[in-house]
């Protein structure tokens, strides 16, 4: 049968696992096993030797911590052999539980150029990096600014420096255009390029106007980093990380896997204003 739950359904791995062609146990690692550790966490399982790292965790790897917690999740759901093994009944019985979205994040994009990567591509990415921790990312709108001659001279490439609260300047006005939206949702903003060249976007925004700016040639991951950006806030730290596989690497938009959050960011995310309990 296959994985329905948006936590489980993009590891191959654990769609192995789910038609018996594979399992879980002592020596596994990966994207994986972060993923039944994070899911093992959410029920209310306390696991300190494979959480606490701020770029990566939990670890995802399976060692005799996650043996021992497997176990207790096992047991205690009378159904299942307490074997400590990720088998194809508990990935199943796994994917039961987390069967909806605990969490939900609106997004309304406004564009004023058209974006390398296809739209439809990096917003799978981000509904995709989300879902993993039961985050609904949802489509609430989208619009083509039509823009004035001088609009179009003025934002053609964007001068300002990127900062997190960015109540003046040409972030600001860029961020008043097109329909307005809730305080509770956030606005992306597609943009042709910023004067630092190396820049491919901005979570900074107005105060109670939560929104980002991405440039055209961000790449494939970037949107559901700077939304990640909008959603932790300010004063988290450390803002960018030095794991390649967290998603809040400083140069993520190159990843070609599916990048992961830590188990301290998604409790941050979960508490933002943007992120609303389902």
């Amino acid at each position: 049968m296959a994985l329905t739950s948006s936590r489980f359904k993009s590891s191959n791995t654990l769609n192995k696992v789910a038609t018996n062609s594979a399992t879980l146990h002592t020596g596994s690692a990966g994207r994986a096993v972060h993923l039944i550790q994070m899911a093992l966490l959410d029920l209310g399982y306390a696991m300190p030797n494979s959480t606490g790292n701020a770029n990566y965790s939990p670890d995802g790897i399976y060692g005799e911590e996650t043996k021992r917690v497997v176990k207790q999740f096992q047991k205690a759901s009378r159904t299942l052999i307490d074997d400590g093994v990720v088998g194809q009944k508990a990935i199943q019985e796994l994917d039961r539980r987390f069967n909806a979205f605990t969490h939900r994040v609106r997004l309304h994009f406004r564009s004023i150029a058209l974006t390398d990567v296809p739209f439809h591509r990096s917003l799978a990415n981000t509904e995709t990096v989300f879902g993993q921790y039961g985050i609904k990312i949802e489509f609430a709108s989208g619009q083509s600014i039509g823009l004035s001659p001088d609009q179009q001279e003025l934002f053609q490439k964007i001068d300002q420096d990127c900062k997190w609260e960015l109540n003046d300047g040409e972030f600001h006005q860029l961020q008043g255009l097109g329909s307005p939206v809730p305080a509770s949702d956030i606005l992306v903003f597609h943009v042709n390029t910023f004067a630092k060249n190396t820049l491919l976007g901005c979570g900074g925004h107005a105060k109670n106007r939560p929104a980002c700016t991405i440039a055209a040639r961000a790449g494939a991951w970037d949107t559901a980093h700077e939304v990640c950006h909008v959603l932790l806030g300010a004063s988290f730290a450390p803002v960018h990380v030095p794991d390649s596989r967290n998603l809040m690497h400083a140069t993520e938009p190159f990843l070609t896997t599916i990048p992961v959050l830590t188990d301290r960011q998604v409790a941050q995310i979960r508490t933002s204003v943007c992120c609303a309990s389902m």
